[in-house]
């Protein structure tokens, strides 16, 4: 008989690995009222089952714990719209349909279509669009033009890389980690959320440092650090589901790896993008300029937050047990 890994004893107790992140917590003092108010906005489109669904994935806690805590309520009220919406969208036209419905390309292009100020073909469905011509309604109320214009250019690329996602799943092939790592850089959905935490700070970035290459780098770090602890967050949802969805520590599964060792590595990949991400902030951290150090709060708020916020839905969201139970 073999013997027990520490891969194997957190797969049988179904206990979180330690993923700490060396960056202080924030957790907005209007938490409960965010969270309820995200409900009760999104509960004005959805059925009852969906909306029950919707209260697990904690959506008003996610805008509470990664934006500034002195933020406007009004404002954090539509990122946590925003972000109910994107849960809704995301359960409606990836998670629950097959990965070659014909219905995943024109609810995509329908919503582009809005975004882009024109009226959508109602391919996502009355409902859905609706909800996200109100979300950006609010938006618009919270955000500068260049803000919006911003938030706008980043929530298309979540919408085009959900293509790239469908395309992993519809082609049985097993994609290479790298090929998964790109593709998951922007189906996490990181850049349009980080867009509105600079603006819980006030905003200070403009589009040249936004787009300066240091911090395009260490924007990608946050997006990947989110994105792989969430790989491990959501295993055993996504195990379950008939969708075949890949993750990451599903891809080191399919290239040879247990269970366990899966999702150790997908751990300490999340763990070294940490240690990257200090040492590049470090290092151009006295160059950069107020508005530019401002934007590295909201990276290191946005790591931290989803991570918290992870913690709070994963037993009753994505199935894990306790991060403290004993393995």
């Amino acid at each position: 008989m073999s013997k027990p890994t520490a891969g194997t004893s957190l797969i049988r107790a179904r206990t979180l690995p330690n993923m700490s992140l060396p960056f202080p917590p924030t957790c907005h003092p209007a938490v409960e009222d965010i969270e309820r108010e995200a409900m009760t906005w999104v509960s004005e489109f959805v059925d009852v089952p969906t909306l029950r669904h919707l209260e697990k994935t904690r959506a008003g806690r996610i805008a509470a714990r990664t934006a500034a805590p002195q933020a406007s309520v009004d404002l954090l009220h539509a990122y946590s719209r925003m972000l109910a919406w994107g849960f809704w969208f995301d359960d409606e036209f990836v998670d629950d349909l097959s990965a070659t419905s014909p219905l995943h390309l024109p609810a995509i292009a329908s919503v582009l279509d809005i975004l882009d100020g024109r009226r959508g073909t109602g391919a996502a469905g009355e409902a859905m669009e609706t909800a996200l011509v109100d979300v950006m309604s609010g938006l618009r109320l919270v955000l500068t033009r260049e803000q919006f214009s911003r938030w706008c250019t980043e929530l298309r690329l979540w919408f085009a890389s959900m293509t790239l996602q469908n395309q992993m799943r519809a082609t049985g092939v097993t994609p290479s980690v790298a090929t998964y790592k790109t593709t998951r850089l922007y189906t996490v959905c990181s850049f349009a959320c980080i867009v509105l935490i600079d603006a819980s700070w006030g905003d200070h970035i403009r589009w040249n440092d936004y787009h300066d290459p240091r911090l395009t780098s260490l924007r990608h770090r946050a997006a990947n650090v989110t994105a792989w602890q969430n790989d491990v967050f959501s295993y055993f949802a996504e195990e379950r589901h008939p969708g075949k969805f890949w993750n990451l520590p599903a891809v080191y599964r399919a290239h040879g790896l247990d269970i366990g060792e899966a999702l150790i590595k997908t751990v300490q990949d999340a763990t070294d993008e940490v240690a990257a991400f200090s040492r590049e902030a470090t290092t151009a951290g006295p160059s950069l300029s107020s508005g530019q150090k401002f934007h590295l709060r909201s990276l290191t708020g946005w790591m931290r937050g989803c991570h918290d916020w992870s913690l709070e839905a994963a037993e009753r969201y994505v199935g894990w047990g306790t991060a403290t139970e004993d393995g």
